[in-house]
């Protein structure tokens, strides 16, 4: 219960991560945590659903194994379908009121929906990755719906959970977590938290974040269940349906997250060679059975008194651990009959029966309950813990276990994940990167910088403009490149982080700026359908990362020598491009500044066009032209709707002036 509790107040805070930066080195322990437990679980996946089975990447070894377990889901898929036919009963659970205690149960997971991509390609990634995370935001821009209200997964769960149950709280408040709700199902709170933490870090933790959503892309038969189960008991199941056709092999999320991890395993051979690629495969391997090992469902109290654990395995160590266990049972079973030590539900006594430890389910049992007794063992900590202690020189059971059983004993232990260990435990000594060039997400207000006192200036004399009344900005033709080329590279920035937590777009506004973002990063205007493998194929698909880059090569930089911002900024340092990184981190905070900066560099990019530089080819101006057209549809909706907020709007005019400052200092009159 207090892992449950602990873990509630996380998501909590990681929804409101503005508010409680301080969170992020607990975040990151609990992520390594994570990865830690379901690596090791990993052990015992059978080779058609352990990723491990591809020892060394290759695009040919990731199709095929791809298809195995495609080809499994599809046979398990026949048969679950062949026992309903015959008349067997529904597996997901039992009736509607059951339905509806697993759909609320498993709302922790869908309304962060997409989280786990919730930042990446962000303007501090390489400058040749730039087309690679694009198709990974491409699967991040669906789930939110392509700027569609309607079609936004967190927004379709709510509202299906609204039909269901009236006044079901939402993900980012902290009722949410209320024991009166009784949202008490642990696997679905870890699996929502991996997707929510494993975002934060796009930096440092990319390969795992592509392996992530490599898994949780492809299709599972819980979905495929629930498509069918649903409809029966009368609850629409639309949400499933969609993804079940979304996420498909060929055109849909499966296939872009299939394309993104070969295209990012392409990259890293070149820029590291073999040695490096190979590291980075152990990485996303690690990612992948991260979503594996944390499938986020719930398991219905009638599927629960079904079950009798044949479908759980046991890892190599485990095994090793309970062929310690029979091995002393045979000749200490009747010892332990008077013992009055209980662990978990029974005695010792009764754990050791050797008859009962030959079954799989009582081996789990015996296992989930000795690690689970905080008594005994203080997990992923073998040294603190009482049963090893009891195992040395002066404890009661010294002699019984051979070094190399102590051995094996200790590294069970040690292996044993402890997200409570990881949230309170402050001696985790963490490399902290605050450069939030290289560290993203780094929170660290500008409060000494220039730019804030011009604002703190502007606070006081700003008059109030609309939109419409804008005029076109005055820029000139002859662009100081030294100061204009951080300032384009780094002003995507302003609206990226308003996207990054899924519950939080399923509003309007937001989703006028998922559509804003999408025209900055070069994607196809939205239609009908959606786009899928056909915007990742799409050529010519210039945004504005895309024009800045054909830009430095059009003034003679080679991308080589300047691989990213951060090199850029060194080379030409902008106060202004790393104080708009800061800003862009408290969208709640900083709403209105952020849209009235971006609105100007949107007249920036009408100007740009206008002047024709000469460090645009034709084709860039024309792609430009069309960016800024959508963009500017964007915020004026934009706009429309921070006139419902005095203060705010007030913040969105200053920002405008004092962005529209900062620009123009990067031209000569």
């Amino acid at each position: 219960m207090e892992e449950l509790k602990a873990l509630k107040q996380l998501y909590y805070q990681l929804h409101n991560l503005e508010k409680f930066p301080e969170v992020l080195p607990q975040a990151k322990r609990v992520l390594l945590c994570l990865l830690k437990e379901t690596s090791a679980a990993a052990e015992a996946l059978p080779d058609h659903e352990s990723i491990l089975s591809v020892q060394s990447f290759s695009r040919r070894d990731l199709g095929e194994f791809q298809r195995r377990r495609d080809n499994h889901i599809g046979k398990e898929w026949e048969q679950y379908n062949l026992r309903r036919r015959e008349g067997r009963p529904r597996e997901l659970f039992g009736d509607r009121k059951e339905a509806i205690w697993w759909l609320k149960q498993i709302a922790p997971v869908k309304y962060v929906d997409g989280a786990w991509l919730g930042h990446v390609g962000k303007v501090t990634t390489p400058f040749e990755l730039q087309k690679t995370m694009k198709g990974a935001w491409q699967i991040l821009s669906e789930e939110l719906g392509d700027g569609d209200l309607g079609k936004n997964h967190a927004h379709l769960y709510h509202a299906l959970l609204e039909t269901i149950a009236p006044g079901f709280p939402t993900a980012e408040i902290l009722d949410f977590g209320h024991p009166r709700h009784q949202l008490d199902e642990l696997p679905v709170w870890k699996s929502a938290i991996a997707q929510l933490l494993i975002s934060l870090f796009p930096s440092e933790f990319l390969p795992e974040i592509l392996g992530f959503n490599l898994h949780f892309e492809a299709v599972s038969m819980d979905t495929l269940k629930a498509g069918k189960e649903l409809r029966e008991v009368g609850i629409d199941p639309y949400y499933f349906i969609l993804h079940i056709s979304i996420d498909n092999a060929d055109s849909g999320h499966t296939a872009i997250a299939i394309e993104v991890v070969c295209e990012y395993m392409d990259y890293i051979r070149r820029a590291g060679g073999e040695e490096v690629a190979h590291e980075a495969w152990k990485r996303l391997q690690a990612g992948y059975l991260l979503s594996l090992g944390l499938p986020g469902t719930a398991v219905c109290p009638s599927r629960r008194r079904a079950s009798d654990g044949s479908r759980v395995f046991l890892s190599t160590t485990e095994m090793e651990v309970i062929k310690i266990f029979k091995a002393k049972a045979q000749v200490v079973h009747g010892i332990h009959c008077s013992s009055k030590v209980r662990i978990g539900s029974r005695s010792v006594a009764e754990w050791l029966d050797p008859v009962a430890l030959e079954s799989k389910k009582w081996q789990i049992e015996l296992l989930d309950a000795l690690s689970g007794s905080k008594y005994w063992i203080r997990r992923g900590d073998s040294s603190k813990s009482r049963f090893i202690r009891e195992l040395q020189w002066n404890g009661r059971m010294f002699g019984s276990f051979t070094q190399d059983e102590y051995d094996v004993l200790g590294k069970w232990i040690n292996n044993l994940a402890s997200i409570s260990l990881a949230m309170e435990d402050p001696d985790v000594k963490q490399n902290t990167d605050d450069d939030i060039l290289s560290g993203y997400p780094v929170f660290r207000h500008p409060s000494t910088a220039r730019f804030t006192e011009t604002l703190t200036y502007q606070r006081s004399a700003t008059t109030l403009f609309s939109f419409q009344s804008l005029p076109p900005l005055d820029i000139g033709n002859r662009p100081v490149f030294e100061s204009f080329l951080p300032l384009w590279l780094s002003h995507p920035c302003l609206l990226q982080a308003f996207v990054s937590v899924p519950f939080r777009t399923k509003n309007e506004f937001a989703c006028t700026i998922v559509k804003i973002l999408r025209a900055q990063g070069g994607f196809h205007i939205e239609q009908e359908c959606v786009a899928g493998m056909g915007e990742v194929r799409r050529p010519n698909s210039l945004g504005l990362a895309g024009i800045g880059m054909n830009m430095m090569v059009q003034h003679g930089l080679s991308l080589a020598a300047l691989p990213s911002l951060k090199h850029v900024l060194q080379v030409w340092p902008l106060e202004f491009a790393v104080h708009m990184l800061h800003l862009s981190l408290r969208p709640m905070e900083y709403k209105g500044l952020l849209i009235g900066m971006a609105t100007v560099f949107a007249k920036m990019h009408v100007a740009v066009v206008r002047s024709r530089l000469h460090l645009l080819s034709a084709q860039d101006q024309l792609a430009l032209q069309k960016i800024a057209q959508r963009e500017l549809e964007g915020l004026e909706l934009c706009w429309e709707e921070l006139t419902l907020d005095g203060e705010v709007y007030a913040e969105c005019c200053r920002g405008y002036l004092a962005a529209s400052h900062e620009i123009k200092k990067c031209f000569q009159s």
